[in-house]
């Protein structure tokens, strides 16, 4: 369960396709601290399994679709003591879970898609050295295209982006500025302990790539937010990519305070009974 990303096209050309869950959304890091706990070091991708990953309630409109989800820290550290990765912890009444909201806009007459993720830390836990990466496997032109890919970064406007011989365009910023940047094999994408930190580099040849960005932020204590957005969005030149992402960084700050509303609704924050028995159950990844 989580928030992935599985097939974007632009005028029609694939920029994403068929793309495998984990290789195409967010991902976290950070270290865990309390008192009971100690620090433990967290890694998660966009999807767990359930229950790590617990649906509260969704809602998917015409433009705007919005999706509110749990982290269960106690889920995370039992499974870590079943691996005997950690020792047995006696868990008592401390808050548990860390709340995701994801708030999507997508309206046909623009050329960009735009997706708002806001983390509210409901723990009793404090998140160190959090970090905030996005990650996409693009398709330039689908499978006829998948393999031969270039990288680039634009630095002014702080855009990673992916094409191919056809001059098509597909790539990405975020509205907050990203620390760290790379681009490289598919296959050699790595984020976890041993590498927390994106290289700020991109791949010299053509190949099947996947492109990231990082945000790298200090502490998340109890009851504290991040907030940012990315933008999505195709080209058919470089040119025209980057105006596209452009304009749709200015139309992000735009939904802020709309974005901010629903999160602060009792509505948005309802756990919806249908989802209980499902996050109840344990599963091996999600698809």
């Amino acid at each position: 369960m989580g928030f992935s990303i599985k097939e974007i096209k632009y005028k029609d050309k694939y920029l994403l396709f068929l793309t495998d869950p984990v290789k195409s959304g967010p991902r976290f890091s950070f270290r865990l601290k309390g008192k009971r706990v100690g620090t433990i070091p967290v890694v998660l991708k966009n999807v767990e399994p359930t229950p790590i990953y617990k649906l509260v309630n969704s809602r998917k409109g015409s433009s705007i679709h919005r999706i509110t989800l749990d982290f269960d820290v106690k889920e995370y550290l039992q499974l870590l003591i079943k691996k005997n990765m950690i020792k047995s912890i006696k868990f008592t009444k401390e808050r548990h879970l860390i709340r995701l909201y994801i708030d999507i806009f997508m309206y046909p007459q623009e050329p960009y898609l735009i997706t708002f993720f806001t983390l509210k830390n409901t723990s009793d836990y404090n998140l160190v050295d959090f970090s905030m990466y996005f990650v996409f496997d693009f398709d330039v032109n689908g499978l006829e295209g998948y393999d031969n890919d270039y990288a680039g970064y634009d630095v002014e406007n702080d855009i990673i982006y992916q094409y191919d011989m056809t001059k098509l365009y597909g790539g990405f910023s975020t509205i907050s500025k990203p620390t760290h940047f790379e681009s490289c094999l598919t296959k050699d994408l790595k984020i976890d302990n041993d590498k927390l930190n994106l290289s700020n580099t991109l791949y010299d040849s053509s190949g099947e790539l996947s492109s990231a960005l990082q945000l790298a932020y200090l502490t998340l204590p109890p009851e504290h937010s991040f907030q940012t957005a990315f933008v999505l969005s195709g080209g058919i030149n470089k040119e025209e990519l980057i105006q596209n992402v452009t304009e749709g960084k200015k139309q992000a700050f735009k939904y802020v305070q709309q974005v901010n509303r629903s999160i602060n609704s009792k509505q948005r924050n309802e756990q919806n009974p249908a989802f209980i028995e499902l996050n109840l159950k344990k599963s091996e990844g999600c698809t």
